[in-house]
């Protein structure tokens, strides 16, 4: 999916972590502290979940050096909650077929578990997902 229809939102929260190793650990400590007492418990999860598969494909193939900036921002909006990953890297974003070797399972987690998300490669890249909230009329 890449259309990007933005939400008016309220900000949760906005970081910047360094790409690495323990890249996608701190990104779920970011989301995990912004969606507290905001979020039920599985939309938390469900949110610290994706974000760090996207964190951890911005690590593996953003082709950015060790320490390169990742910018992590979170809003919340109309019954969503919708997270954003943007990196400068310009390698392609595409899911492929999970493989319990080489990975491959990230934007596949994304399209189950995610009501919307997108790409946008403009500036560097963007992936975002929303995710319903308890609030969100059926």
């Amino acid at each position: 999916m890449s259309v990007d229809d933005p939400r008016p939102s309220a900000e949760l929260g906005e970081a910047i972590v360094a790409s690495g190793h323990l890249a996608p650990l701190v990104a779920r400590g970011h989301v995990s502290r912004w969606l507290d007492g905001r979020a039920d418990a599985d939309v938390r999860a469900n949110a610290c979940l994706l974000v760090s598969e996207l964190v951890t494909n911005s690590v593996r193939h953003a082709d950015q050096p060790p320490g390169a900036p990742v910018r992590i921002t979170a809003a919340a909006s109309d019954g969503h909650v919708r997270v954003d990953v943007q990196d400068q890297g310009h390698g392609p974003v595409r899911r492929r077929v999970p493989d319990s070797d080489e990975g491959g399972f990230g934007l596949n987690l994304v399209d189950m578990i995610a009501a919307r998300w997108g790409v946008d490669d403009e500036r560097g890249t963007r992936v975002w997902f929303e995710l319903a909230t308890a609030h969100s009329p059926a």
